[in-house]
């Protein structure tokens, strides 16, 4: 069955969020925010405000004329962001666009000499009060209190289990009201002040009045300042020679306000405007990018963020709540994520270690490893069901129950570093590290015979399942998908084909059998350098990587998908300059220099490209702390060829 991108399946979730038009995408968005409330922009539009906490629903928007020309510029070092708007050619206005230090609060400084006019358009589940009078000590023009419901969906269907409050504040030459902020010529100073509650919102607002916006862009400032001081230096590191030199020590600088601006202060990072939960694999290059940058106390904060929540729950999934309590549950979420967890923590260790900190999260890599050894099935994992490949359309959905060469591979590399860990430290008895490492062995043995085929790693193997029985449900996508009655997202029913539908479609429809089939997917056969595969050799991979050079080099082009031949996933730039690095191959500075064309005039790397036009979610700290990461590997072993 032909998979549509995640993207698209949004488009098909008319029941859980809003459309969204693909064509209406802006090219780029920036975010603004402290781990507290979020703020995405095009521009100087306001497309979502959000938080605390960061797993809520946007609360906005707000958008200029379209005959308005905005230019945008990101001041160095910080998330503050100044906009100048030109009407017919001339200079009409400037604003300065900033987060507080510590409080959930957004400041526009508006200082125009022309009237201007920003439309506001409020969540429809929402409920606003003009609030004036609370303020009227305060020298505030007008104010209005948003308050979103309990019950409000964040991303899909999952509910905020209590209501929030937002107080929107206007001082100088703007006034407010529902549907418009308008300025006359002079300086105007607006603000949204987060709560969650009631109460703490008002108090929120009442901080932001007492200072408003110099005291406050001051504090945004060394707030930034502070936290760019503590990445290395690397004007120092990479070569005066380095071919976009420049771009690159400003990619540096975007990357890293583009994922701290996302991260929350519980730890986890959004996943881009779309995805207001922390999901797992995205995180893990994110990590992997703050490892580089040598922001080690932000990489810890990840893991913290996933312990807090195993500790409470004694589980995680695809994607946690951030700040709130949910679980975004797909197919075989036992594999994929959890190799990506034990290997992320071992990351961390690498680097900083901390084994007082390792040893406190043991008990969740533990129970990472638990999970995958429950899914092996003749030595093979299956596929996570929301993993790139399946969710993009590159792979179908049909593979899920497959052996994963991906997943797999994850198992074996985690698990190593795992095992080594607890027979050092004495964690098991000798028999029950006997028995993990028996089937850790088994499964590296296997590998080859599993997922090699003339020379190529495999994406999937269908043979996991011949003479299995499938499960009778899981939760995920319905592969009817779309149609009246279809539920999309959710309990999925085992058909007597081995297909998966939802109550309704089971009740109503019927899918054929589907052929097993074997599928070549050139991102998986990057994934061995990348995660530092000791299993095969380096000569092994080393042929994947040269056959995708060659098709590269005949086609001019490396798809991510066999099917879509034009569609690359975001991040397979930095995957195939990481691995075309580790053996030296002369493409290595064409693919660089590629890469680096593909990222947006924020510096952040997006979800897909498709003729190399960027498509699905902006402003991913994924693609970019992958692709990052891969330009600055490359830099480091640069020599002048």
């Amino acid at each position: 069955m032909k998979q549509l991108s995640r993207i698209c399946i949004l488009l098909a979730m008319s029941c859980f969020i809003q459309t969204i038009d693909l064509s209406a995408q802006p090219k780029s968005i920036a975010c603004i925010g402290n781990g507290r409330l979020a703020v995405y922009e095009d521009k100087a539009n306001i497309i979502q405000v959000f938080g605390p906490p960061y797993s809520a629903p946007s609360v906005l928007e707000m958008q200029l004329d379209k005959t308005i020309e905005v230019t945008s510029q990101r001041e160095k070092g910080t998330a503050i962001w100044t906009h100048r708007l030109y009407h017919n050619g001339k200079n009409i206005a400037e604003l300065i666009d900033f987060v507080a230090d510590s409080l959930p609060c957004f400041i526009r400084v508006i200082r125009c000499s022309e009237p201007i006019s920003f439309h506001i358009h409020r969540t429809p589940s929402g409920q606003v009060l003009a609030n004036n009078n609370t303020y009227a000590a305060d020298s505030v023009n007008s104010s209005l209190l948003l308050k979103t419901p309990a019950g409000t969906f964040v991303y899909g269907s999952y509910p905020m289990t209590q209501e929030s409050y937002h107080q929107l504040l206007v001082k100088g030459k703007g006034t407010l009201n529902e549907t418009s902020l308008d300025c006359t010529p002079g300086e105007t100073v607006f603000a949204i002040c987060g709560g969650p509650s009631y109460p703490e919102c008002i108090a929120n607002s009442k901080a932001v009045v007492q200072q408003w916006a110099v005291s406050l862009l001051e504090d945004s400032r060394k707030y930034w300042r502070n936290f760019t001081g503590g990445r290395i230096d690397f004007s120092r590191k990479i070569p005066s020679n380095f071919p976009l030199r420049e771009k690159l020590l400003q990619e540096i600088d975007d990357v890293a306000i583009i994922i701290k601006a996302q991260q929350s202060i519980e730890g986890g990072v959004l996943a881009g405007h779309n995805y207001h939960l922390g999901y797992i694999r995205d995180q893990y290059g994110v990590s992997r990018c703050l490892l580089k940058l040598g922001y080690y106390k932000e990489a810890k904060d990840i893991l913290d963020f996933y312990f807090g929540i195993w500790q409470r729950k004694g589980e995680l999934h695809n994607a946690q709540g951030i700040g709130m309590d949910a679980f975004h549950i797909h197919e075989n979420d036992g594999v994929e994520i959890t190799g990506y967890l034990i290997i992320q923590a071992f990351d961390y260790y690498s680097k900083t270690k901390d084994a007082v900190f390792l040893g406190k999260i043991m008990p969740m890599l533990e129970w990472a490893w638990r999970c995958q050894t429950k899914n092996l099935i003749k030595d093979m994992l299956p596929f996570n069901g929301d993993e790139t490949y399946v969710a993009g359309g590159i792979l179908p959905r049909t593979t899920l129950m497959d052996g994963s060469a991906e997943a797999t591979l994850l198992f074996i590399t985690g698990g190593r570093l795992l095992l080594d860990w607890i027979s050092q430290h004495h964690l098991w008895s000798n028999e029950a590290i006997a028995a993990s490492t028996k089937i850790l062995q088994q499964t590296q043995d296997h590998y080859t015979q599993n997922f090699l085929e003339n020379g190529k790693l495999l994406t999937n193997n269908p043979q996991r399942m011949v003479g299995e029985v499938y499960p009778a449900f899981r939760h995920g996508v319905c592969e009817a998908l779309g149609g009246p009655g279809c539920e999309f997202f959710g309990w999925t029913q085992r058909t007597s084909n081995n297909r998966y539908l939802c109550p309704n479609c089971f009740a109503t429809k019927d899918l054929p059998a589907v052929r097993p089939e074997k599928f070549y997917i050139p991102s998986v056969s990057l994934v061995p350098f990348y995660i530092g595969a000791k299993n095969l050799s380096k000569q092994q991979i080393a042929v994947f990587v040269k056959d995708l050079a060659d098709v590269y080099q005949t086609t001019g082009n490396f798809p991510s998908s066999p099917v879509i031949k034009e569609r690359i996933v975001g991040y397979d730039y930095g995957l195939f300059l990481y691995s075309l690095t580790r053996i030296d191959h002369p493409l290595k500075m064409e693919i660089y220099r590629l890469m680096m064309q593909a990222s947006d005039d924020t510096g952040a790397w997006v979800e897909y490209y498709e003729k190399n036009q960027p498509m699905g979610t902006r402003c991913r700290p994924w693609e970019s702390g992958i692709n990052l990461e891969a330009a600055i590997d490359f830099a480091e072993h640069y020599q002048g060829r």
